[in-house]
């Protein structure tokens, strides 16, 4: 099993609905999707600037990503947590703790995919920057690594924070994920009933 992942939240009121997300796919032949997406994208490397899912420019090509995987033998991941709905718990003082809350929406995404009944699960998650820099990337990796081994004992789990640069399945990650993004802002849930049955979306698990 493959898994794709990347994450889109707002954690500014004055930008609206304030919540995190993870977002992705999972897939058993990455390599038939990876090919696939390269085609929907090849016209787009042609504007010779990189793509990227928060580029306007790249509009088209978010709805291309949905498109495609509604097509392909993928099943969609989403899970979605409304900051006001976080219990005290994930709060010191006044301050939310991302890490912490990031890393239960994880494992609570691991838990509803059944990592269990596969012998291999290989998780590729966009990179991003951590508090503490490179000691807490060590931390939230040893945590989700533990964590893995643990619940899934059975199954031989790797989880992979990587570049969507040097990935294009990451990257289409991205693009589902901003998609995503701005049907959760939008309390638009038409993508979501586009993809039906594909789709295994968790709301505020917290």
């Amino acid at each position: 099993m493959n898994i794709y992942l990347d994450e889109s939240y707002n954690l500014q009121k004055t930008k609206g609905k304030m919540f995190v997300s993870i977002n992705g796919f999972s897939v058993l032949k990455a390599d038939r999707l990876r090919k696939r997406w390269k085609n929907v994208r090849k016209p787009f490397t042609k504007h010779k600037r990189r793509i990227h899912a928060t580029d306007p420019y790249f509009e088209e090509l978010r709805t291309k990503s949905i498109s495609l995987l509604n097509s392909s033998d993928v099943t969609i991941l989403s899970v979605f947590q409304l900051v006001q709905e976080i219990p005290y718990d994930y709060f010191d003082k006044n301050d939310m703790d991302f890490e912490k809350i990031y890393a239960k929406l994880l494992k609570m995404l691991f838990k509803e995919l059944s990592l269990q009944e596969y012998k291999r699960a290989r998780i590729v998650i966009d990179s991003r920057k951590h508090p503490g820099g490179l000691a807490g990337a060590n931390n939230f990796q040893k945590d989700i690594d533990n964590f893995l081994e643990n619940e899934f004992s059975g199954t031989h789990c790797s989880f992979l924070p990587t570049p969507s640069y040097l990935d294009i399945l990451v990257e289409l990650a991205d693009f589902v994920s901003n998609a995503f993004y701005k049907s959760y802002q939008q309390d638009d849930d038409k993508i979501f009933n586009q993809l039906g049955f594909k789709l295994i979306q968790i709301k505020n698990p917290l």
